[in-house]
């Protein structure tokens, strides 16, 4: 006979738990592992795998458990207690770690979203029922006010009381029919949804299966293959380096990022991270990028013999990034030899904590001291976790001995980098330091006239001069208001006039300045979630309810647009989101201001809230 051994002390808490109330509910019948398994017919060992905790039943063992409990004790089995040991099923699946318990967990899902669509599509039913019934009342008293008027027998006095009540109670249905019409059409878009996430979960458990299938019917490796590459954190704009390992490139890897073999035996160059859009053809050169222009311009075609270091400081979005690109694609097209890459502080730190020790910090070393010319961008947001900032100042110290040309972009001078440490800012003072400012008026209007081209707006050269004069910090505020203008144009159906320029800048977004950022960001979100209702610590959650998650997109859009925190650091303030999700939330809205009045009315009202606050943590909003 099969026995019950206790419950092993390496089980997870959710397995654990689950395997604690099947085995209360089998005790309660009284009977063996082996005369239940041959009632239900089902296999001894695996039913004391499902007792044991070893492995997670479905949900069709455990219901009949249920029901044979209940069988047993006379009684029916309760809602609660079903609904109990389907919460811990389904926390077990979710944590039981195996693809198979994640497919079994989002049928469960699927399931429920099925349940739940034909309950609101019953429900929709009810509600167009009792419409028509409230619509056939409705004539009914209409007639009976025309019969009563027919009436010439009456009195003036009783005709007009009763002609009153039944007025009273035409206008009482006829607010009743209207907000069953709103129920309505509420329902519809819950029917809607669920239908999205049921398409949702479906999609999410073909890919899974194709997971498993995959994983079956995969060889299994060599001993070599923990040595072998192992993929890269995402590069700025999302695409990611590839760590070579013992026999090549990694197999599947995506052609831009695999280094090609030279055609004379040479090591193929890499230029990992560049965006093709950031080259020195699409710069738009001023006064008060001139010089940054220009020393970018000598590095690129000079590398490691002018300047070296090259530093390159200056507010968000004025240009920084692209100047660091446009070195890059210069310097591999004059020279395509040159091995080059691009990458954030960020991902470089994340690289050199992910590489570890041994042979993962080794291969981390030779991937950066075998470039020609590196680019990092952000140096402001390299911490001293793990000594990320002491390993870079290691690195720096190679390559420059090396020869090897270094650029560097920070949002401020290297003497306002106090926690990289003396000796690394010493190091990152020692080559020329460039200053970008904000552009002038005239570059202003040649960038607005660019994105007008690329997007296919026709826009008065008079409208895009009266922008530029009133927006002046940075690109993506320009680009910004050029949106925002568009969009009111696009919902009022007027054209975009120096008129129509001037209401959307003076009361949509105020005019900004830089100061205490996140303080900024944590004001807007404290306000968003007051306006809809909300706690700041729900914005920055995991619930994604439809409510909660447009709020949520509207703090971002709107920390993107009135700060100058990058898209990475937007979303950590959000729970740790990364910038793909403060990017789809900012096209997102744009979208959405452009579609809907509601939400673009809910926009102007919340952003003159920010405005208008005593005393606000950016002065940016004075």
């Amino acid at each position: 006979m099969s026995v019950l051994v206790p419950l092993g002390g390496d089980l997870p808490e959710e397995s654990r738990a689950l395997a604690e109330a099947l085995r209360r509910l089998f005790d309660g019948l009284g009977i063996s592992v082996r005369r239940y398994a041959a009632r239900r017919h089902r296999d001894p060992g695996s039913l004391s795998r499902f007792l044991n905790g070893t492995r997670i039943p479905p949900w069709e063992f455990v219901h009949d458990l249920i029901r044979d409990v209940a069988e047993e004790q006379g009684r029916a089995p309760t809602p609660e207690a079903i609904e109990l040991m389907r919460r811990l099923h389904r926390t077990a699946l979710a944590y039981g770690g195996s693809a198979l318990n994640r497919v079994q967990a989002l049928e469960d899902e699927l399931a429920d979203a099925d349940r739940q669509s034909l309950r609101s599509a019953a429900l929709v039913r009810a509600l167009e029922g009792a419409l028509a019934d409230t619509q056939q009342r409705a004539t009914d008293l209409e007639l009976q006010i025309r019969q009563l008027h027919g009436h010439q027998d009456r009195t003036a006095a009783e005709k007009n009381k009763a002609l009153q009540l039944y007025e009273d109670q035409v206008t009482a249905l006829l607010r009743e029919r209207q907000d069953l019409m709103e129920q309505v059409e509420a329902l519809g878009e819950e029917l809607k949804d669920a239908h999205a996430r049921r398409v949702r979960a479906e999609r999410r458990c073909e890919e899974l299966e194709r997971q498993l299938v995959a994983a079956e019917e995969q060889v299994p490796q060599e001993d070599t293959v923990a040595e072998g590459p192992r993929a890269e954190p995402p590069a700025a704009d999302g695409t990611r380096a590839v760590r070579p390992g013992p026999d090549g490139p990694r197999a599947g890897a995506p052609a831009a990022d695999v280094p090609r073999e030279a055609p004379s035996g040479e090591r193929a160059p890499a230029r990992h991270g560049l965006d093709p859009r950031f080259v020195f053809e699409t710069f738009v050169v001023g006064d008060t990028n001139r010089f940054a222009h220009g020393a970018a311009r000598a590095v690129a075609e000079a590398p490691a013999t002018l300047y070296n270091p090259l530093f390159v400081y200056g507010t968000s979005a004025i240009g920084k990034t692209h100047l660091l690109c446009a070195i890059g694609h210069h310097a591999h097209r004059t020279r395509p030899g040159t091995r080059v890459r691009y990458v954030t502080a960020e991902t470089l730190a994340h690289e050199y904590l992910g590489a570890g020790r041994g042979r993962g910090l080794d291969a981390f070393r030779r991937r950066y001291l075998d470039l020609d010319l590196l680019l990092v961008d952000d140096i402001q947001l390299l911490t001293g976790q793990g000594g990320a900032h002491e390993e870079f100042r290691r690195l720096f110290d190679e390559l420059h001995g090396a020869r090897k040309q270094i650029v560097v972009s920070s949002d401020r001078p290297p003497k306002q980098l106090a926690h990289l440490g003396d000796r690394l800012r010493g190091r990152l003072e020692s080559g020329l330091i460039t200053h970008v400012q904000p552009p002038e008026r005239a570059v202003r209007v040649t960038l607005l006239r660019r994105k007008a081209e690329q997007e296919g707006i026709d826009v008065p050269p008079e409208t895009l001069d009266h922008i530029a004069s009133h927006v002046q910090r940075n690109v993506r505020e320009l680009e910004g208001a050029l949106v925002r203008v568009r969009a009111f144009a696009s919902l009022n159906r007027q054209p975009m006039d120096v008129q129509l320029a001037a209401i959307v800048l003076r009361d949509l977004v105020p005019d900004r300045g830089p100061s205490r950022e996140e303080d900024a960001a944590r004001r807007i979100i404290e306000m968003t979630g007051g306006y809809f209702g909300v706690t700041a610590e729900a914005l920055c959650g995991k619930e994604r309810s439809r409510a909660l998650v447009t709020a949520r997109q509207m703090a971002m859009y709107l920390c993107r647009e009135l700060t100058d925190l990058s898209t990475s650091r937007i979303g950590q303030l959000f729970g740790g989101r990364d910038h793909d999700s403060v990017d789809y939330a900012d096209r997102k809205l744009r979208a959405l201001m452009a579609e809907r009045r509601s939400i673009y009315n809910q926009m102007t009202e919340l952003t003159a809230r920010i405005k208008a606050v005593d005393g606000p943590p950016n002065d940016r909003w004075v």
